[in-house]
């Protein structure tokens, strides 16, 4: 966790490099320039909150980075990363995550793709995780034939 001193030299460099973006986008942020209601207005956010962005005082909320970005017309990672507020290390410039969404595929990911993604790579660890996963899907499906169409307990006679 960053110390109270880490966070407010985040909220500055962010403070800086946003402003710096904001002017490079035609935005007068200078303060009562009417650039920082624009920018608030763009950004979907209260004025104070963009003024207290811009000055320094605070950072955004986290969901809240990805508007930003967007409205500078800069990468969310860059953003990020040239702030301060995630490291470089933590968020390398080829890694994409790897993010599934529930309504992409309807088939699920295969047991080795799930060791892939979570880089397991030594060998007897991943044949365990391999191992564990088909025996939890083994026993679900045991546990859904019991199980009648509605989801209730079957009758057993």
């Amino acid at each position: 966790m960053r110390s109270m001193e880490e966070r407010k030299e985040v909220a500055k460099r962010f403070g800086a490099l946003v402003t710096t973006l904001a002017r490079a986008r035609d935005f007068d942020v200078s303060p009562n320039a009417g650039g920082r209601s624009k920018l608030a207005k763009e950004l979907d956010m209260h004025v104070s909150m963009v003024s207290r962005a811009l000055d320094g005082e605070v950072l955004p909320q986290p969901w809240q980075f990805k508007t930003w970005a967007r409205v500078l017309g800069v990468p969310l990672r860059n953003l990020m990363v040239e702030t301060g507020v995630i490291s470089a290390e933590d968020w390398p410039e080829d890694e994409v995550p790897v993010v599934r969404s529930v309504t992409s595929s309807t088939q699920p990911p295969d047991p080795e793709a799930i060791a892939d993604a979570y880089k397991i790579t030594d060998p007897l660890i991943r044949q365990g995780l391999v191992a564990d996963i088909n025996k939890a899907r083994a026993m679900q499906a045991q546990v859904n034939g019991q199980r009648g169409a509605d989801g209730e307990a079957a009758a057993r006679g």
